[in-house]
């Protein structure tokens, strides 16, 4: 996997970034009580029917994406009509130097449009998880607007950042081996913190 300031994609229209699978597949029954999980390579990257065998789910996370991005490909998840959403997004962001108020204001869009159209969905808005220290400030700022973003939009807020931090406010190594991207151990973390919502 790799992120978008080493492909580039970030700064890419929607329509030129390869899509994973999930998006270019017709969805197949529609209001079904699938669960879709939205997000860039860190969604992308997880096997949910494996970790998630008890639930249909479908993985909407794409190498690279952008909050900027997930706007521009939001409909093939409404088309779905999914019992439950989870939202993971805004490292590529950072990495590409989107500034704060652009990342949230992008992220309340895309919240409004899931919500306006997917009237019987729940949504789960998750915090960026931890990168190396360089981000560290940045995330944690980003994060805590997210919680007030959620507050504000009756959404709810699961927050990742402390399951991954290593007390000094970076990913921790034995889940990651970039400082980005999760290995497996990571995936075990992340299930055991939204099973109770998944399931």
């Amino acid at each position: 996997m790799t992120s978008s300031t080493e492909n580039g994609l970030a700064d890419r229209p929607p329509e030129e970034i390869p899509q994973h699978p999930s998006l270019t597949v017709a969805a197949t029954a529609p209001g079904s009580g699938v669960v879709v999980f939205l997000g860039d390579s860190i969604t992308a990257g997880a096997h949910w029917d494996l970790l998630f065998p008890e639930v249909q789910s479908r993985n909407f996370g794409v190498d690279g994406e952008s909050s900027h991005n997930i706007l521009g490909r939001l409909a093939p998840v409404i088309r779905l009509k999914p019992a439950k959403l989870f939202l993971l997004i805004g490292t590529n962001d950072l990495g590409g130097s989107v500034d704060e108020e652009t990342i949230v204001s992008n992220v309340s869009k895309i919240l409004d449009q899931l919500k306006s159209a997917l009237r019987h969905c729940r949504i789960y808005l998750q915090t960026v998880m931890p990168r190396d220290a360089d981000y560290t400030a940045r995330i944690e700022s980003l994060n805590r607007r997210y919680v007030r973003l959620a507050q504000a939009k009756s959404i709810v807020l699961i927050d990742l950042f402390p399951l991954f931090e290593d007390g000094q406010g970076r990913l921790r190594h034995d889940l990651t081996d970039d400082d980005l991207h999760l290995l497996a151990a990571g995936y075990e973390v992340w299930r055991a913190a939204i099973s109770p919502y998944v399931l």
